[in-house]
């Protein structure tokens, strides 16, 4: 095998071997109560608990040393969640993932890794930039770059205030948190085991960040193959891209999102192809920061102004003659036709 193949297919076998080795697979036996969960089912569960468990265990050397990481979460979703958590759920979700992973070998063109940089602006002096990988930035410059909002600082103390607090988790704890446009998550679980919470942590504030920015752009039209459907995929690209590489935007968005939300051929292959135009084509395009915009904008608010123009601007967008029931056999090869610099869309 050339060694550029082997180095494309580099990242999957770090990931097939990160679900089996640091993070073994749990071996406890689950707690009872007299539910019987359905355990040819994945579940999901909030995504800020998943956090919170993945966090916490990082956090406490002492309970590292007791069990390991995918041990501890299905422990403790067996205990928060019995009516739908059940011992082996953590193994069922690797092999979900290593297949989903192998078969998406036949686009080997996106699996080349690359080490995304990103910029870190002072707050003393908007001038002053610093280039780093947000892996090897300490949690308070990681913070700094990713430019949290007022609301999301909450969000985030409370999520911090429960890592560290000594009280047990409960239940009642995390459905009355609700951070906005965090979503439950089951699939996206293998990531956190994988690359730990922080990673994790990225990767809900830019899939939250593109739903709040799509929602005031369009309100409720970011669905149904509208232009705001178009630019939420093209957006939350650009934004994973930047905060977690672009291979692992790829497996985000192509792969693991696919497969949690199957759609019909119209929205599948849409998607597919603004996210793209996201991570790749337009990257560029949409990160390049307006010298005439205000310098305390934060920059992903400045990149998902260069989207929307790029979405509202008619000669980028490429719209299909599609609906719901159109077959992929129809839809396929006419999602092909279309540049990949230009957005789809199929409703007007």
């Amino acid at each position: 095998m050339k060694l550029s193949k082997l180095l494309m297919l580099l990242p999957l076998f770090l990931l097939l071997v990160g679900c089996r080795t640091q993070n073994t697979l749990p071996s406890r036996e689950g707690m009872g109560g007299g539910f019987t969960p359905d355990t040819t089912a994945l579940p999901t569960f909030p995504s800020e608990a998943l956090y919170v468990l993945g966090a916490r265990w990082e956090a406490d050397s002492m309970l590292q040393k007791e069990k390991n990481l995918a041990d501890f979460i299905e422990q403790e979703l067996i205990r928060l969640y019995p009516e739908k958590a059940y011992k082996g759920y953590i193994s069922k979700l690797c092999s979900v993932a290593d297949l989903l992973l192998v078969s998406s070998t036949q686009r080997p063109t996106l699996f080349a890794p690359k080490q995304q940089e990103i910029r870190l602006v002072s707050g003393q002096s908007p001038s002053h930039e610093l280039y780093a990988v947000l892996d090897s930035l300490s949690l308070e410059d990681e913070l700094l770059a990713l430019e949290l909002t007022p609301t999301e600082q909450q969000d985030w103390n409370k999520l911090q205030s429960l890592i560290h607090s000594n009280l047990p988790l409960t239940r009642e704890t995390f459905d009355t948190l609700n951070i906005e446009f965090f979503e439950e998550e089951n699939i996206l679980l293998t990531l956190l085991l994988w690359r730990g919470p922080r990673m994790f942590y990225r990767i809900l504030q830019s899939k939250a960040r593109a739903e709040k920015l799509a929602y005031y752009y369009y309100g409720e039209a970011t669905n149904n193959g509208r232009p705001g459907d178009a630019f939420k995929h093209i957006y939350v690209n650009v934004l994973l891209r930047t905060y977690v590489g672009e291979w692992l935007s790829h497996a985000i968005m192509d792969i693991f999102w696919e497969w949690k939300s199957p759609n019909a051929p119209c929205d599948h292959f849409m998607d597919l192809h603004n996210n793209i135009i996201g991570r790749q084509t337009r990257y560029d395009d949409f990160t390049t920061l307006d010298t005439q915009c205000n310098v305390d904008m934060r920059h992903w608010l400045q990149w998902a102004e260069n989207v929307q123009h790029f979405v509202q601007d008619s000669l980028n967008g490429h719209r299909q003659e599609w609906d719901k029931e159109t077959p992929t056999f129809i839809v396929e090869p006419a999602a092909e036709k279309v540049s990949d610099t230009q957005y789809i869309y199929w409703d007007k």
